[in-house]
């Protein structure tokens, strides 16, 4: 294995920079940088680095021998006061030197090659430095802790064991009249564990779109306040506020985080029939925005007609009844007695919207995040859903065949080609241009 070195962190002036070196020239390196290095396994150890005369920085110098490191590799680090003009003295040097310089992947591919991670982990590290969300986070980590690896050798095992009855019933047919080798009883087993994959699917597929950033669409009359709630929202001037009609002419976005949940706010041209040609052009993206949200707050001002702006909207809340939360806006200028009992009631301008926040929250925990009852199983990666709808598939073709009284000769063969599938995507079994095509997508310093 050859050894490589990188910056990994950001490429950034920032207050502590690190470059990482890993394979087996890695000490020999590090003895050529600091000369009075003593090579001691994990070890953290203060250096003064010269380049010749030039001083270029006080270090702190991390060693790690093989195989106790990330990589499974001797590993050195240099930890530097996070200067670029630094990090590009040091990456410098080590070009000058016989080693190469990481690409992207490299350092967890090298770790995937010396089995300190298997694939799933791997594909978690990657997700868990990528993604802004906490839902996202967390299973990463799970994933992280080999709880996806486990749950995918639960279910090797249970594969394994179906293709050696299967063998058994082939090789002693007087055997066949026995419970657990009758391909009947077997398919009862391969359609839970259908239903088992359709769960992961499904359960996954939430997750990663949660993973992505929750969209919420505000929608409403021209001067309903969904600039002001907007803005009251993030606790930022982000939206323009006029009593003009037709202030907001394109879609505006802000992001924040609401209890822990990535959510991007979407502040709509005001609908409504007429206006010129750059508002109209407006309101057709506002349209185009609400088939993509994931939650709309369609805003009804309370100073106007309720049921007239209810029914001038009455296509929308028809088309997206089920992520539609109604607000009545402006309660402050109403009279309790004029307040609509049936509408969630906010005032923007006054900055009362906790309990649309309430409401909001309440609608992600309980309509978009997956209830995860296979917890354990949660795949967090594109990757990861196509690999497992694509061994769905083939199981569904299985459980048909065996309906079709398909010869167990042939059975055993197709059950055999999904356990390939399950281990690929475990990493086992794997060709080089496969591994190597993954880990190039994976994050620089890694």
């Amino acid at each position: 294995m050859q050894t490589i070195y990188s910056l990994v962190t950001k490429p950034i002036n920032q207050n502590v920079g690190i470059i990482r070196i890993s394979g087996p020239a890695t000490f020999n390196i590090a003895k050529n940088l600091y000369k009075d290095l003593e090579i001691k396994a994990n070890s953290v150890t203060f250096h003064k680095l010269f380049f010749a005369k030039e001083f270029i920085d006080d270090t702190l110098v991390l060693l790690f021998k093989k195989p106790n490191s990330f990589t499974g590799e001797d590993v050195c680090e240099i930890h530097f006061h996070g200067s670029m003009v630094i990090a590009n003295k040091i990456i410098e040097k080590l070009s000058k030197m016989n080693i190469t310089q990481a690409n992207p992947g490299e350092f967890m591919q090298q770790a995937f090659m010396n089995g300190k991670i298997n694939l799933t982990q791997s594909e978690a590290i990657n997700t868990l430095i990528l993604t802004n969300d906490y839902t996202l986070a967390n299973q990463a980590t799970k994933n992280l802790n080999n709880k996806q690896g486990l749950f995918i050798n639960k279910i090797i095992k249970k594969l394994e064991d179906i293709i050696s009855r299967i063998q058994v019933a082939i090789d002693y047919p007087e055997n066949t009249d026995l419970p657990i080798y009758n391909l009947k009883k077997i398919n009862q087993e391969l359609k839970l564990l259908n239903k088992e994959f359709l769960k992961v699917i499904n359960e996954s597929t939430k997750v990663i779109k949660i993973g992505k950033g929750i969209k919420i669409a505000l929608i409403g009359q021209p001067n309903a306040g969904k600039s002001t709630l907007l803005n009251k929202i993030l606790n930022e001037e982000r939206a323009i506020v006029s009593n003009y009609k037709g202030t907001t002419r394109d879609v505006v976005e802000s992001s924040i985080y609401l209890k822990n949940h990535l959510i991007t706010f979407q502040d709509t041209a005001g609908l409504r029939k007429f206006g010129n040609k750059v508002e109209k052009i407006g309101i057709k993206k506002s349209f185009n925005t609400l088939k993509n949200a994931d939650i709309i707050i369609l805003l009804i001002d309370g100073t106007k007609s309720v049921n007239k702006q209810l029914n001038n909207f009455k296509e929308i809340i028809s088309n997206y009844s089920n992520k539609i939360i109604t607000v009545l806006n402006k309660k402050d200028q109403l009279k309790k007695n004029k307040l609509n009992d049936n509408l969630l009631k906010i005032s923007a301008k006054e900055n009362n919207i906790l309990e649309l926040e309430k409401a909001i929250i309440k609608y992600i925990e309980t309509k978009l995040i997956a209830k995860f009852t296979i917890e354990e199983a949660i795949l967090i990666t594109d990757n990861q859903i196509n690999n497992f709808k694509n061994i769905n598939e083939k199981l569904t073709n299985i459980i048909k065949m065996i309906d079709e009284n398909y010869q167990e000769d042939i059975i055993s063969f197709e059950i055999e080609i999904i356990l390939r599938d399950l281990y690929k995507i475990l990493g086992k079994e794997l060709d080089e241009d496969y591994i190597y095509q993954l880990f190039s997508t994976f994050c620089i310093g890694k």
